[in-house]
C-alpha cells in the first residue's frame, strides 16, 4: 500500500475526530492525546500531520469554512421559483447542522470561540457571511427592489440565519416554531415584490 494513502487515510481520520472533539468539548476542552487515542495512534503521530492543536484547529475551520460557503452556493442554486429568495436555504440549515460536522463546527466556534484564536474565527465567519450576503444580493436582483431594500432585506435575512444558528446551537426546542415565524414575516414583506 502507497505510504502517501496511509498518511492521508490518517489525517482524514485525525480531521473527522477532532472535529467530534471540537464540537462536543470545545478547544479547551479537547486535548490531542484523547484525538489520538479515538483515532487509534500515539498521540506522537499527531505531529506527522498537524504542527499543534492550534493548527489542527485552523484547518478545520477552513475545511468548514470551503464546505459550508459550497453548500449554501448549493441550496442558492437549487431553489425553486415558488421559493422567496434564501428560503431553501433556511429549510436544509437543520438538517445540514444534523449531518455536517462542518456546520457544527462552524456554529460552536463562531458563538464560543477560543479567546486565543477569536481573530482567525471572526474572519472566517465574515467570509462564511460574505458567501451568505453574495448569495441573497443575487437572488435579490431579480426583483424590482432599489438598493437601499435589497440592503434592508439582506440585513433582515442575515437576522433570521443568526437567529436559526443561536437556535440550532442552544437547543433545536424552538427551531421549527421560530423559522415558520421568521419566513412568515420575511415571505409576506417581500412578496410584494415578486
Amino acid at each position: 500500500m502507497n505510504i502517501r494513502k496511509i498518511r492521508s487515510n490518517t489525517k482524514d481520520r485525525i480531521i473527522n475526530v477532532a472535529f467530534e472533539n471540537f464540537i462536543v468539548h470545545g478547544y479547551e476542552g479537547t486535548s490531542l492525546s484523547a484525538i489520538a487515542e479515538e483515532v487509534g495512534i500515539r498521540k506522537a503521530s499527531i505531529y506527522a500531520h498537524f504542527s499543534s492543536k492550534e493548527a489542527l484547529f485552523l484547518e478545520l475551520l477552513k475545511k468548514a469554512l470551503e464546505q459550508e460557503c459550497e453548500y449554501t452556493i448549493l441550496c442558492f442554486s437549487a431553489a425553486n421559483d415558488e421559493e422567496i429568495p434564501g428560503e431553501a436555504y433556511c429549510h436544509a440549515l437543520k438538517k445540514r447542522y444534523v449531518d455536517s460536522l462542518s456546520l457544527r463546527f462552524l456554529i460552536r466556534m463562531t458563538y464560543v470561540p477560543p479567546k486565543n484564536l477569536i481573530k482567525p474565527i471572526l474572519l472566517g465567519h465574515l467570509t462564511y457571511l460574505q458567501g451568505l450576503i453574495n448569495q441573497i444580493k443575487a437572488a435579490l436582483v431579480s426583483l424590482t427592489l432599489t438598493r437601499e431594500q435589497v440592503e434592508l432585506y439582506k440585513d433582515a435575512y442575515l437576522g433570521i440565519i443568526d437567529s436559526l444558528c443561536v437556535e440550532l446551537l442552544y437547543g433545536e426546542n424552538f427551531y421549527d416554531r421560530r423559522l415558520k415565524a421568521m419566513l412568515l414575516l420575511y415571505r409576506n414583506t417581500i412578496q410584494k415584490h415578486l
